[in-house]
């Protein structure tokens, strides 16, 4: 792990500068070519300070940033209610920025972080080459916080993925299902991988084994989903159900299935994950996993807020209430028969 003396080294400065940089001494006087130095070296040899020093200084911004990908994602809009909540509380402001448009220009990224405009960052990661740049930056001079992700480099506040995963396997197992597929989501995330070895250890308890032939890439969005489905009609028959790892994805999971004829759920059972609003308008109705999201955007906003007080923080906070549940619509029934759609069984 690179130390206070590699980030010193390399910025051609004394380590005592460094430290007075990155924990926001308004006292020492450098100029802006030199701080912008300091950062840029703590940023690309990956150095992480611990804030609890930093979190002592006697004045803030009294605002916390928000960055997401797709500020458009329902599932994002409710993890931002959550934030603005609980935000409220505290009687400061919620900044949203748009994590591409951060990495694009990381240089006023860093000025804006060194001017001490906000206080924390929550990041809401999408798994990315952006991600870990702006977590690094902005956790060279503040607090940050992962949201809906499980994280061993950053703080970070996430569900639990890997029992939702199980749960969803679970519901079509109890319906009578053992042709169970999967479509799982896009990009490199630890709440992917939660979801997948969730799901496998959901088909295991049954005696079974994933089938590639019925495992695809579903990504987030509806499109991705609908070609997702597509694709695996391509190579063969169906399974009697689908896990699909986004609540959008199933969308298109649905129209895929009507483009082709097949009966949801009669031929064809689909669970999603994540329950918006529109789920229970859809035709038919979406079951889904319901995870607390609201909740997670307002546990994020006080483990910033703990940070900030120096309190001492888990490294990687699990949201548990409210635990992961089925809420169980149209979407999902019993097979018809035991190789409804002609395939054979998962092994």
């Amino acid at each position: 792990m690179p130390t206070i003396k590699d980030v010193a080294r390399l910025a051609g400065v004394t380590h005592a500068v460094v430290s007075r940089i990155l924990n926001g001494d308004k006292a020492l006087r450098v100029r802006s070519e030199t701080r912008e130095r300091v950062l840029a070296a703590a940023a690309e040899l990956d150095y992480i300070p611990h804030h609890a020093a930093k979190a002592l200084r006697e004045s803030r911004a009294g605002a916390i940033g928000l960055a997401v990908h797709d500020v458009s994602n329902p599932v994002y809009s409710e993890v931002i209610k959550g934030a603005q909540e609980a935000i409220n509380r505290h009687r400061s402001v919620l900044m949203l920025a748009d994590a591409a448009e951060l990495h694009r220009d990381a240089a006023t990224f860093r000025r804006f972080v060194a001017s001490d405009a906000i206080d924390a960052l929550l990041l809401l990661p999408a798994g990315d080459d952006s991600d870990a740049a702006i977590a690094r930056a902005a956790a060279a001079r503040i607090p940050t916080v992962l949201v809906n992700e499980r994280s061993a480099d950053y703080q970070s506040v996430s569900a639990d993925e890997h029992t939702a995963g199980m749960l969803a396997v679970r519901h079509l197992a109890d319906l009578g299902h053992r042709e169970i597929g999967l479509l799982h989501l896009d990009g490199s995330t630890q709440r992917g991988a939660d979801r997948v070895d969730g799901h496998v250890a959901g088909l295991r308890e049954l005696g079974l084994e994933p089938d590639d032939r019925w495992v695809g890439d579903g990504g987030h969005e509806p499109e991705s989903g609908r070609r997702a489905l597509l694709r695996l009609a391509e190579g063969g028959p169906l399974p009697s159900s689908i896990v699909v790892h986004s609540v959008q994805a199933a969308v298109g999971a649905l129209i895929a299935a009507r483009e082709l004829g097949i009966e949801v759920p009669g031929e064809l059972s689909i669970v999603g994950f994540h329950d918006m609003p529109y789920a229970a308008y859809l035709e038919p109705a979406l079951t889904v996993v319901r995870m607390g999201l609201r909740e997670m955007g307002a546990v994020a906003v006080e483990t910033a807020m703990q940070l900030l007080d120096g309190q001492t923080v888990d490294k990687q906070v699990k949201v548990t209430e409210p635990e992961p549940r089925i809420v169980a619509r149209d979407s999902t029934a019993p097979p018809r028969t035991s190789s409804s759609r002609g395939g054979s069984p998962a092994r």
